[in-house]
């Protein structure tokens, strides 16, 4: 996961993560973010492009995503 997540932040660029099938943008009612698919777990995430750093929100498994999403 570790991994990944260094590559995510790697390719960000412009406020954008780039030819990554694996990111979606997740528009709420209160905010934004991103998701990055895992495997069975996602991990909820910020992206700071200035510093090219990924915040992430919570690592959540597939089953659990939609309760972590409500209660955010």
């Amino acid at each position: 996961m570790r991994r990944a997540l260094e590559k995510l932040a790697r390719d960000l660029g412009g406020g954008r993560i780039y030819g990554r099938k694996s990111v979606k943008s997740i528009r709420g009612a209160r905010d934004s973010f991103n998701r990055l698919r895992i495997g069975d777990y996602r991990v909820m995430f910020e992206a700071i492009d200035v510093d090219r750093v990924v915040l992430v929100l919570g690592i959540v498994h597939r089953g659990d995503l939609e309760r972590w999403i409500r209660n955010r």
